[in-house]
């Protein structure tokens, strides 16, 4: 890996760790570092080594089987041995309250929401695919940190590359879900339409009372960029996926 993606809206927090991974030619499968997209385990171990390689060495890496859920995970209840922790649950997201955890969202054109609370020193990340989106994970994950302490005045979130309205066209039975959404949902054709569900998470985290100047969200269409970033949709179904990574060091 070469280089990722940092978000300036994290930038002056001390001790935070947050952005996105970016495609490495030279690495196995591109730098991919998911488990369950069916290329060769040991390479995509090694792959994950590397990308942990950069971060300080207490750091316990977290990622999950994301399944387009709007369920998120409180990990403080959780006794997390010291490697990299792939839960098997049925859950888009986690927060937790300690530090020295990287919460990883692995994604090819969805989104991931990495949120951190600059007062409580609480982090959160989430997955939200239109599945995920159209169920309010970001609702959610907002609703997971307060109840862990945060207020959402001072969450601050950042919405990573994903494909955006110039390259997603859906058709009717996913479009019906956000025509509330005027600037989100576009129609093009009969029965097909270009939608942002960037659009459609800035507005939920709105509406769950985080600020608008606490929002930052990826200009990045993976499908645009898919030299870059794995995009299942330009790629024609590509197995690979980015990390979005957000964690505190103690």
């Amino acid at each position: 890996m070469k280089e990722w993606f940092s978000y300036n809206i994290f930038n002056k927090e001390a001790n935070l760790y947050a952005g996105s991974t970016t495609k490495d030619k030279a690495s196995e499968y591109s730098f991919s570092l998911a488990l369950h997209t069916g290329e060769e385990k040991e390479r995509i171990l090694e792959n994950r080594a590397k990308f942990a390689s950069f971060f300080p060495k207490e750091f316990r890496f977290v990622s999950q089987f994301q399944v387009h859920s709007n369920k998120i995970i409180n990990l403080d209840g959780y006794e997390l041995p010291n490697k990299w922790n792939e839960f098997k649950l049925s859950a888009d997201g986690f927060v937790t309250s300690k530090p020295n955890i990287m919460l990883n969202i692995l994604t090819a054109d969805c989104i991931a929401l990495l949120a951190y609370d600059k007062k409580k020193k609480i982090i959160g990340a989430a997955h939200a695919g239109w599945r995920g989106t159209k169920d309010n994970i970001a609702l959610n994950l907002i609703t997971a940190m307060q109840n862990l302490g945060s207020s959402s005045k001072d969450i601050l979130v950042a919405i990573s590359p994903s494909i955006r309205s110039c390259c997603y066209e859906v058709d009717e039975r996913v479009a019906k879900y956000f025509t509330s959404y005027l600037d989100a949902l576009v129609k093009t054709a009969k029965d097909k339409w270009h939608l942002d569900i960037s659009i459609v998470n800035k507005e939920q985290l709105l509406s769950a009372g985080v600020q608008e100047e606490h929002i930052e969200v990826s200009p990045i269409c993976t499908a645009c960029k898919s030299d870059k970033y794995f995009s299942y949709r330009k790629e024609c179904g590509c197995s690979g996926r980015f990390i979005s990574f957000i964690g505190r060091k103690e």
